[in-house]
């Protein structure tokens, strides 16, 4: 992607979350994470799932962009082998 004559690299990853103590269930949300790649504790990196999988399997139809000067450096650590 291109932002302003700068190239930055973005992945998109899913995060199941609870709705307590509002109700029993749990959904499943998109994040497009800027200046992120690869695997991330705690998040599925869904940049090579098909949309329809996602829609059929996790309910995600969008992802939410999310950009990086929102994102601490220690906020996001890479998955440890």
């Amino acid at each position: 992607m291109i932002r302003r004559g700068c190239t930055f690299h973005m992945s998109r990853y899913l995060q199941k979350i609870s709705l307590r103590p509002y109700s029993d269930a749990e959904i499943w949300t998109g994040w497009d994470l800027e200046n992120r790649t690869g695997e991330i504790q705690g998040l599925i990196l869904a940049d090579d799932i098909p949309d329809d999988v996602l829609r059929a399997t996790y309910g995600v139809t969008e992802f939410q962009q999310i950009p990086g000067e929102y994102l601490e450096a220690g906020e996001f650590r890479p998955k440890l082998g």
